[in-house]
């Protein structure tokens, strides 16, 4: 594929539409930044219809195994947005929660959306396109990393890689770093790597892990969210971040942080956001959280919950650990517990495939509050 007259290509992260059990609340949260937001704000960025693309980096939808009615409507309405608007090009590649089968990826929840909108391209396999001078890899999601290191070295020839994958070392979260996946040295002789996958936007000068553009979860506390604009009519591609300042965040405190605030500046940080309350447990025994609650119920919070800590669990544990996300932590806590059974190598193996393979089932049934 050969794309000529290209100027500007604007990256989004995983969407994951669907997400939190289908949640109503959170489809709004979503459709609001993409069909609002984001929009605005590629006008402001002085849009050319006949000139610049979307490049969306994989996970589409959240729940690969079933895609519930509602969130399908609205997935195929910011399709049908998105294809009207960027009348060059919508291109998409498959990530993990997109396809159906973990070792295939024929089968998909955005099967046919190519054919109902135009404008809209499927990379169900790699492939590389030219886009202007510059050579870019489209490495949709593969499980075997054997196999994603082999089209990574079949196609050493392009410049730049626009994928969903694994790279060892970078953060899954503020105390997890990934340790499979595709080598440092697989990705050298690119220019640069844009990645979707992992939901924490950051970057080595190589791989830059676009990240979510909006918060999920409380993994994405601190990680400042948006999307990127690639300038490709040069002979130098450059890239600007462009923040999203209208999302929702989660946000923690220790009440009595708050208690050195004006009204003023509390209802700032909880205006619109997730708010998370951090109370010592001898000061929760007499600190009066009902009419706390009621002080603050006009500040405009999605959601308040109080969480109590000891001031020896400040001496043991670390910051990620107290009120965090759990989904994270769990996974370490099945390694520190492998690592100390006697089990052989290929047991271990088969026991975290199945944990993760439960773990997958149960985020995908797992009932939130709407």
């Amino acid at each position: 594929m050969i794309l000529e007259n290209i100027r500007k290509i604007f990256v989004l992260g995983d969407l994951h539409l669907g997400v939190r059990n289908n949640s109503v609340e959170w489809s709004e949260i979503q459709t609001g930044f993409l069909l609002d937001f984001f929009l605005k704000q590629v006008d402001q960025d002085g849009f050319d219809p006949d000139r610049d693309i979307l490049v969306q980096v994989g996970d589409w939808n959240h729940v690969r195994e079933s895609t519930n009615v509602r969130i399908q409507n609205e997935s195929q309405r910011v399709a049908e947005v998105f294809s009207k608007k960027f009348k060059r090009g919508v291109y998409f590649f498959l990530g993990n929660h997109d396809v159906y089968y973990k070792d295939r990826t024929d089968v998909h929840s955005l099967k046919g959306y190519d054919s109902m909108f135009p404008n809209f391209k499927i990379f169900e396999t790699p492939e590389e396109i030219k886009i202007n001078t510059h050579r870019f890899l489209i490495l949709p999601w593969i499980e075997s990393v054997d196999q994603l290191k082999a089209e990574v070295k079949k196609h050493s020839s392009a410049q730049y890689i626009f994928c969903h994958a694994d790279v060892k070392g970078f953060s899954l979260n503020k105390s997890t770093k990934l340790e499979h996946g595709l080598d440092l040295e697989d990705l050298k002789s690119f220019k640069r790597v844009y990645s979707g996958h992992i939901h924490i936007r950051q970057d080595n000068g190589t791989v830059l892990y676009v990240g979510t553009p909006y918060e999920m979860d409380r993994g994405d506390r601190g990680n400042v969210k948006g999307f990127y604009v690639l300038d490709v009519s040069g002979e130098k591609i450059s890239e600007r971040f462009i923040e999203n300042t209208v999302s929702p965040r989660h946000v923690k405190f220790d009440v009595l942080q708050l208690l050195n605030l004006t009204p003023a500046e509390s209802r700032s940080h909880f205006s619109n956001n997730f708010v998370d309350l951090m109370i010592e447990t001898e000061l929760s025994k007499r600190f009066p959280i009902s009419n706390f609650t009621d002080l603050v119920k006009e500040f405009g919070y999605r959601r308040l919950e109080f969480f109590s800590y000891s001031k020896e669990q400040l001496k043991t544990r670390s910051e990620i650990e107290i009120g965090s996300n759990y989904e994270y932590n769990i996974f370490n806590v099945l390694d520190e517990k492998i690592k100390s059974s006697s089990f052989p190598e290929h047991i271990s193996a088969q026991v975290v495939d199945k944990f993760k393979e439960i773990y997958d089932a149960l985020r995908n049934t797992k009932s939130y509050d709407r």
